[in-house]
């Protein structure tokens, strides 16, 4: 990658762009291995049913939360080759690489999927969207826990500023809520796996839906609020809620 376009970001402390498209996708897990086979479609092609055959739940939510912008939004003909792709995924894998760790304590290697990595990794789901919409761009995942939301606003605008590319998507999934799993790593019944799907692009290039302001690298409260939201679950509603994050704080996974 070419170093970023720093007089770009110096000559402004305010970063604002366009949010052209926006979905949620909420599914229970057990409705998934049918969004599995059939996600959707962009551009009247359907992506291969190999596609999303071993990927993480939040990587099939996550596509499916990108097709469903991409219609509500009118992008349908838009081409996003030089697109970039941040994705902020909650966890991802935990419940399978509890089971595999449980595996490979007993069996080794020979009891772990050559699958697990290359599909239940941070980049997965970034990697596989990038498949699905043929995107040359950058992509790649970031957080990881859930202080993602503010490290995946600050690292979409940095590309599109930055690199000055056409747009990106944020795509930012979890499950909630997620309990313990058990031995085979499938969680209890009623969890639900959430996806939302972001389409920025720069101001003035067409229509949008509303602004995303950046201001000293601190997003909009009311954006980062609607986001959340979004996020949980009714049952997580109940939850006490998590501890508001400062920009460039980051909460470790075992938070």
């Amino acid at each position: 990658m070419r170093p970023l376009d720093d007089q770009a970001l110096v000559r402004s402390r305010t970063v604002c762009c366009a949010v052209a498209a926006e979905a949620v996708c909420r599914v229970q897990l057990e409705s998934l291995p049918e969004l599995r086979r059939n996600p959707g479609s962009v551009h009247g092609e359907v992506p291969p049913i190999a596609l999303l055959k071993h990927s993480d739940e939040q990587t099939v939510i996550g596509l499916c939360a990108v097709y469903q912008a991409i219609a509500q939004g009118g992008l349908q003909t838009t081409c996003f080759r030089e697109w970039g792709v941040v994705a902020a995924p909650r966890f991802l894998g935990r419940p399978t690489m509890a089971a595999a760790l449980q595996r490979f304590a007993v069996e080794g290697a020979w009891g772990v999927s050559p699958h697990l990595i290359p599909h239940r990794s941070l980049h997965s789901l970034s990697g596989t969207i990038s498949q699905a919409l043929k995107i040359h761009g950058p992509n790649f995942g970031v957080g990881g826990g859930p202080g993602g939301t503010v490290e995946a606003l600050l690292a979409a605008t940095a590309l599109l500023v930055g690199k000055r590319l056409p747009g990106v998507w944020i795509v930012l999934t979890c499950l909630s809520p997620e309990l313990p799993p058990d031995e085979a790593g499938r969680l209890p019944p009623g969890a639900q796996a959430i996806g939302l799907a972001l389409a920025l692009t720069p101001l003035g290039t067409g229509g949008s839906r509303f602004c995303l302001h950046i201001v000293d690298g601190i997003p909009d409260a009311e954006i980062l609020a609607r986001i959340e939201r979004n996020l949980t679950s009714p049952q997580d509603q109940q939850r006490p809620p998590l501890p508001a994050l400062r920009a460039g704080e980051i909460v470790s996974a075992g938070t």
